[in-house]
């Protein structure tokens, strides 16, 4: 992993070098000195590893990776919505891709990476990394850091990265993910109880795992608007006072206007006159006195909360003066009288959702598959619902199964959200035709199966508040079974721990709601750096550019809606029929296609808009080949 070196003993290697270099002048002695000296020099705090080379880093020195659609598996069931990305292939590879396309416009990423335990669940360049490997720390780093690069480059403003992780490799993730992304930037390391208990551990039993959360900002003040906060975390049962105010402000709980110990200040340390015309000072006195109380509020706050309800004075016999002065917290406004929304951050404890739910949910979409411990759909949506964004691009470049898609997809349809997704993944063992594909497919069009299934269509927890107007809630629920009785064989309610649910339930041989979303399916492959002859490099991209626009738009190239130039041939044939174009929103072009001054103003009077397709997509590999 690395190795200690004092700061006296590299100081001493470099004055070694620096003799070598005055007895040894030629080219190749000095750039050997030159790399001693730089790994001397260069940072020794952190994470320091053996970096190795992956197959796929050969590859993109000699090929130029480009996105291939697999256009028989598209899927368009929602003429209305962007469409969703299912790309297979190496992730470094879509992510070099994807780095064009989304840089800063991915707001959540969950990625489920191989936990490197030597049990057959990490391939490095085509063999299973085993347990004996002196290097297999080093090579999951490596894998792991490139990855990891990209994908901050991915995140927007408000982006959060979501990381499972077990006990094998969290210390050097930890590490390394505080590196890429900043120590400051760790939001939480989340704990998640997997499992109920393991009887054939050796000592302790190991039930949970870890994902850790990053933010693309350390900002804290930004992480309030981008995580969602649980509106259910707060104890309602300690407003149970109401008076006049009850309506606007509803009900109240009682606090003490005094508190001792903490800075100490003359100015909060007054005399309030009490409804008898006695004066009291904090903690119950009777004159002023500097014992370290004070009153927590400054006198023309206390007389705006005299005059408008917010403080009310109760008998003591402990206070000196008789009484003990006391300010209102309501539930519906603050202590200043401004609209509240009651809530806490969510914990970073996650129970009662069990790894094999996982394994079943795959049953159920796409039969029986071998696939080794899917994360359930509960842990992801959990995750993907912590951030308070319901138009979220999602990504999650180690796909597997396919459950973040699906995850996406049910949310939107729970919660009214357009939330899109991208996932990469290989096609080991064919995973991706023959799992990830089908699974959002079947989640997409609706899939028969075996055995019941309960779908939750309705949750709230029932405050005091709820508790009296149940009724509304009632109203409410009866309206959802109306709606939805078409499509589910009965309905089940359930009620614990506060918690009021409503499913619709799927008996056997039944069939689940389709859930109306547009899917593409693209594979990655390559184009030789140096040309074949047959065409220049250039004119091989080209034919690629229709994949790099959809997929950063999220749109359908279909020549009608959406229609790409590639030359001015094609041009020149929209032209002549412009006047058709009236269902069309968007025309792409490259740049060395132009529109004249009339040509424009034709296109601008049916509102079209006219995209140049963006130099960034392969400006940097014609340059390198020669053809820019």
């Amino acid at each position: 992993m690395g190795t200690n070196l004092s700061k006296d003993r590299r100081i001493k290697m470099l004055e070694f070098l620096d003799n070598i270099r005055k007895l040894h002048t030629d080219d190749k002695s000095i750039i050997s000195i030159n790399e001693i000296e730089n790994y001397l020099t260069e940072k020794k705090f952190g994470l320091v590893w053996e970096e190795h080379a992956e197959r796929v880093d050969k590859e993109l020195e000699t090929q130029i990776p480009v996105f291939k659609e697999v256009k028989e598996r598209e899927i368009h069931d929602n003429r209305e919505e962007k469409y969703n990305f299912l790309l297979e292939g190496d992730n470094l590879h879509s992510l070099y891709l994807l780095n064009k396309t989304h840089t800063g416009k991915v707001d959540v990423i969950y990625i489920d990476p191989p936990y490197n335990t030597g049990n057959k669940d990490f391939k490095y360049n085509d063999q299973f990394v085993i347990k004996e490997d002196g290097f297999k720390h080093s090579k999951w780093l490596s894998f792991m850091e490139k990855r990891l690069k990209v994908a901050r480059q991915l995140m927007s403003k408000e982006g959060v990265i979501f990381i499972s992780i077990d006990d094998y490799e969290y210390g050097p993730l930890k590490l390394l993910c505080d590196e890429i992304f900043g120590e400051k930037n760790m939001v939480t390391s989340m704990i998640w109880q997997r499992k109920t208990g393991a009887s054939d551990a050796n000592g302790i039993a190991t039930i949970t795992e870890y994902i850790l959360v990053y933010a693309k900002s350390s900002d804290k003040e930004l992480w309030k608007k981008t995580f969602a906060r649980n509106e259910e975390s707060f104890d309602e049962k300690r407003y149970r006072r109401t008076d006049s105010y009850v309506e606007e402000r509803g009900p109240y709980y009682p606090d003490n206007l005094d508190r001792g110990g903490l800075r100490y200040s003359d100015s909060l340390n007054y005399g309030i006159e009490c409804p008898d015309g006695t004066v009291t000072y904090p903690n119950g006195r009777t004159e002023f006195l500097n014992d370290g109380w004070t009153w927590k509020w400054g006198k023309e706050k206390v007389k705006w909360g005299l005059e408008n309800g917010y403080i009310e004075f109760e008998k003591s016999k402990n206070k000196k003066s008789g009484w003990a002065v006391k300010y209102k917290n309501y539930l519906y406004v603050d202590n200043e009288g401004n609209s509240i929304d009651r809530s806490a951050p969510y914990k970073n404890l996650i129970l009662d959702i069990l790894n094999g739910e996982g394994t079943t949910e795959i049953n159920q979409v796409v039969g029986k598959k071998k696939f080794n411990n899917p994360k359930p759909l509960r842990l992801i949506k959990h995750l993907i619902q912590l951030i308070d964004n319901k138009n979220a691009m999602v990504l999650d470049f180690f796909a597997g199964s396919g459950t973040t898609g699906q995850a996406v997809l049910e949310l939107n349809q729970f919660d009214g959200g357009k939330r899109n997704f991208i996932l990469c993944t290989n096609n080991e063992n064919n995973i991706c035709e023959t799992v990830t594909y089908p699974r959002l497919k079947n989640t997409i069009k609706g899939y028969s199966f075996e055995g019941k299934k309960e779908v939750l269509l309705f949750e709230k927890k029932l405050t005091q508040t709820d508790l009296k107007n149940v009724n509304k809630i009632f109203e409410k629920v009866e309206t959802i079974k109306k709606e939805q009785h078409d499509k589910y064989t009965k309905f089940k309610t359930s009620f614990k721990k506060g918690i009021y649910e409503l499913y619709g339930v799927l008996e056997k041989n039944g069939k689940t709601k389709p859930v109306p979303a547009n899917l593409k399916y693209y594979k990655t492959d390559y184009i030789n750096r140096c040309s074949d002859g047959e065409l220049y490099i250039s004119e091989q991209l080209m034919k690629h550019i229709t994949e790099m626009i959809q997929l950063e738009y999220q749109i359908r190239l279909d020549q009608q809606t959406y229609i790409v130039l590639k030359n001015d041939e094609e041009k020149d044939k929209i032209l002549l029929y412009i006047k058709n174009l009236k269902k069309c929103k968007r025309i792409f072009k490259p740049s060395f296609v132009f529109f004249t001054t009339e040509d424009m103003r034709k296109i601008q009077e049916i509102e079209i808009e006219v995209v140049t397709i963006p130099d960034y997509y392969f400006t940097e590999e014609l340059r390198e080949v020669g053809e820019l």
